[in-house]
């Protein structure tokens, strides 16, 4: 059997709050939460980062800890991979801060088994859209065939008035169809 692709894309979107749990459990795991520090405050800084502002016992003023994307994506993938969210491996990852937190969009291609047979010669060559259904009518003419108003059974109709039977090719389907 031939491989099939599948294209994937996926936008991850954490808020601060979420962010600065992740950040948290990050320092956590590699032993880089200063020992009995409490958390004040987190800001969002576009050129720097997440900045988490520290209090620690016996000092006055409180610390800043900034972290950079690479850590912050570190952290998302550390975070996620603890809460059972799925991230590919071989996935292009990206980070940025937003206005509300900060967003990880994973980009990826899979290649996957096919499982039923092709398509039919210079079917995908064609343009995306809806396609004509074999042996219409309207498969080979430009324009959609019109019923001649002096035709046997065919409506009456006021002047300008086209008949029903008539698709425009805006439409994009067949009389009687919902192309939406």
């Amino acid at each position: 059997m031939t491989n099939v692709l599948m294209h994937e894309s996926r936008r991850l979107v954490l808020p601060l709050e979420t962010m600065v749990d992740a950040l948290v459990e990050f320092d956590h795991v590699h032993k880089r939460w200063p020992e009995r520090a409490t958390l004040e405050g987190a800001s969002l800084d576009p050129s720097r980062g997440i900045v988490l502002s520290l209090k620690q016992p016996g000092r006055d003023a409180p610390i800043e800890k900034t972290y950079s994307l690479a850590i912050i994506a570190a952290a998302i993938i550390n975070y996620c991979a603890k809460m059972h969210v799925p991230i590919p491996r071989n996935a292009s990852k990206s980070v940025a801060i937003t206005s509300s937190g900060v967003a990880m969009t994973l980009e990826g291609t899979l290649f996957l088994q096919r499982q039923h047979n092709g398509l039919p010669e210079g079917y995908a060559a064609n343009p995306p859209g809806p396609r004509p259904l074999p042996g219409s009518a309207s498969e080979s003419a430009e324009q959609p065939p019109r019923i001649a108003p002096d035709a046997p059974g065919a409506p009456e109709m006021s002047a300008g008035a086209q008949p029903e039977a008539a698709v425009s090719a805006e439409d994009g389907g067949a009389p009687g169809t919902n192309a939406g």
